[in-house]
Parts: C-alpha cells; structure tokens; sequence
C-alpha cells in the first residue's frame, strides 16, 4: 500500500490544516471519514412534449456539492484540546468559503475546491470532552468543482500579439486577463479561443490596472481603483469558455494601441473530480 493521501484544510482566518496524509494530526484534527468529495451531483434535464414519445434529453445542471467530512479532534490535554477546538472552528464559516486540497498519491499535483458550512454539526454529549471528540460537519460548495494549479500565458509589447490558451480539465473553463493602464493603451481582448474579440476603451491613468473576467456570472471587468468600469463595455459581454479537453495551446490574438502593454492571462483548469 502506498503513502495515503494528502488532504488539507485553508481556513476562511487563513489558518493551514493537515488533516489527512503523512503529518496528519499535527494540529490535533484528523480526518476520520468523508462523503462526496469524488463525484459531482448531476441532475438530468428533460423535455417530455405532448403527442411525442419519450422526451428530449437536456444538458444535466450540477447542483450545490455537499461534502460530509467527519474528522477527530485530540489533544494531549483537555487545556490543549479546548484550544485546538477553538482554532478550527474559527476556520469556518456559513457565510464565506474555506478551501479543501486534495493531493495526489505521488504528492506532486494537488485540486482544490471552495467549501464552507452548511449547517452547523450536531453537538449533543453524553459527557464533558475532554481530550479528543468525533465531528460531523456538513459542508457545500457554491462553486463546485476541483480547480488544479492556473496556467499562465503573458505577452508584453505594442500592436498586435498573441496569448496562449489551454484547457487540460474535463470542464469547460473561463478566463482571466490582467491589463496594464497608463492612460495610453486601447485593449481589445480575446473572448475565448472563438475567434471572437472585444475592444476596450482607453481608460485614464487614475483607474488603474484592468482585470477582465470573461465568465458571464462574473463581474467582467474590473480596476484596482474603479469596480463600477464594467459599464464601460456598452452591453458587450464574454462568453465563450475555453472547452474541455483543449489539449494543445492556442494561439489567440491580443492588441494594445496607443503604448506598450503588459497582458497576462490566467486558466484554472476546472475537474469534476480532486483525482
């Protein structure tokens, strides 16, 4: 049998947490059983018209992935088990997400996914804790899915360049473009791989560097100084992910008019499961 696996918690307050693999228990929390972490939940959609048989298949939906970690907290004494309890509840919360890492076997690749708490465990006692007590904890995740370390592609220069895009993960994914802004440059940005682009207007200094998000659920553009610089883009949106399974790097092209530009690019690969 080899090394088990590497299982980590980042806490909402920042905190670390090895709760399973070599080292687990060093800070007195150790996974002791877990349930859905491995397979997405997908709902069927169908369309049963009238004076047809059968129905017309639809593209699943994936719900909210509710993950139920147990875990044991220990401590060699009931001083030190109070304080260990208190610090990984702090690293939870129902309203803000968490962070599980889920290593490979070889301990080289890991794929994280945001969770936080459902509903807060069960806490009846048949007697005081004193040195160690057994948790349920119901979590779920809003944004399911396991993202794997991002993959950057970065071009700087004037006119027209290229970046490159890619998508390894069996999920379609969005991405993520970072702009210098001087108050010179006019951007237009790919939309995908879809040969689609979209022009950007020149922005004054003052606002600040460009971020650009091109899923559709995401505020798309944004600016260290101006959040409200989306309305810049006139109706235009981003749409188009890069599809799963884009194994060879595409090239799309970038412009910058008016100064030299730095643009750097970001893909998150997206799975459907930590392995």
């Amino acid at each position: 049998m080899g090394v088990a696996r590497k299982v980590e918690v980042f806490g909402c307050d920042g905190s670390e947490w090895l709760i399973h693999g070599p080292g687990m228990g060093a800070h007195g929390v150790i996974m002791s059983g877990v349930k859905g972490l491995y397979h997405p939940t997908r709902v069927p959609r169908s369309q049963t018209p009238a004076f047809m048989p059968g129905a017309i298949p639809g593209a699943p939906k994936t719900d909210p992935t509710a993950v139920d970690l147990k875990i044991f907290s220990s401590a060699p004494t009931g001083e030190q088990w109070e304080l260990v309890e208190e610090a990984w509840w702090n690293a939870w919360s129902d309203e803000e997400d968490s962070i599980i890492r889920v290593w490979n076997r070889a301990g080289t690749k890991y794929r994280e996914q945001p969770v936080r708490i459902q509903t807060w465990p069960d806490d009846s006692m048949d007697y005081e804790p004193d040195e160690d007590w057994p948790w349920a904890i119901p979590l779920i995740s809003y944004r399911p899915g396991w993202r794997s370390q991002a993959i950057t592609s970065t071009w700087t220069g004037t006119g027209t360049g290229s970046l490159q895009f890619v998508n390894p993960s069996d999920q379609d994914i969005y991405v993520q473009i970072a702009l210098t802004n001087t108050g010179v440059e006019k951007w237009t940005i790919p939309d995908g791989i879809s040969g689609v682009n979209i022009e950007l207007e020149v922005f004054d200094a003052s606002v600040g560097d460009l971020f650009v998000d091109t899923d559709p659920f995401a505020m798309q553009l944004e600016s260290v100084v101006d959040s409200q610089i989306a309305a810049s883009l006139l109706g235009l949106r981003f749409r188009h992910p890069i599809p799963k399974k884009t194994l060879t790097p595409v090239s799309v092209p970038i412009s910058c008019v008016g100064g030299t530009g730095t643009a750097k690019a970001w893909m998150t690969p997206l799975w459907k499961r930590p392995w």
